[in-house]
């Protein structure tokens, strides 16, 4: 099987390839904006690279969220059209999910991104990538009640941006936080293989919360 995936969810823009358990092709440029004028012209030269057309893919697969709210329009966007365009199935990935498939050790993994406002997007993963619990939006007290008892051995390990405002109160080992991590499309790949995929059009956007941003005459 060979997926395409993408993901512009939080601070990057990247692409991989993936085929029978590998990633053959990947690429991926840490950007904070501009991900909806690098997308395609990356898919487009990682595809062409790898000597591929469209119609040797099985699947495409894209990070749904949450994360930032225009970030997560762009992927979602370029994945459906061309969902649409080629008739291939589309599996949608939680960004949380994709943070902590990339997390390194043992244990089970908190992967958390700052949601700004004393609040995180987190959801916490056993050892095999099973989730103990949904992704939700939660105040940092909250967030760290839920590692807390997840972390009974000791091993729990923590993994993007929201890392740092709990894991001084959870008593982390600095060899078990990766702050600095952004989900990356070849996690996404790995992850599109385990799942069903759909039509592009029933993939949906996880948000978890309202955009800060409002239409003039909006009520707040």
């Amino acid at each position: 099987m060979r997926i395409l995936a993408m993901d512009t969810s939080l601070g990057a823009c990247s692409v991989a390839i993936w085929h029978d358990g590998d990633v053959i092709a990947h690429e991926f440029i840490a950007m904070p904006r501009g991900q909806a004028e690098a997308l395609l012209p990356m898919l487009e030269r990682l595809r062409t690279g790898a000597g591929l057309d469209y119609a040797d893919f099985d699947r495409l697969a894209v990070s749904i969220g949450p994360g930032s709210f225009a970030g997560i329009r762009v992927g979602l966007a370029a994945a459906r059209g061309l969902a649409l365009a080629l008739n291939l199935p589309l599996a949608g990935i939680g960004t949380l999910e994709v943070l902590a498939t990339g997390m390194p050790g043992q244990g089970p993994v908190a992967a958390m991104i700052d949601a700004r406002n004393q609040q995180l997007y987190m959801q916490i993963f056993a050892q095999d990538m099973q989730p103990l619990g949904t992704a939700a939006l939660l105040s940092i007290d909250d967030a760290i009640i839920a590692c807390q008892a997840q972390n009974t051995a000791g091993d729990l390990r923590l993994v993007g941006s929201g890392a740092p405002l709990v894991a001084g109160a959870l008593g982390i080992a600095p060899s078990r936080i990766n702050a600095d991590a952004l989900p990356d499309a070849a996690m996404v790949a790995s992850r599109a293989a385990l799942v069903t995929a759909a039509p592009g059009h029933q993939v949906a956007p996880l948000y978890l919360r309202p955009p800060d941003a409002k239409l003039p005459g909006a009520a707040a």
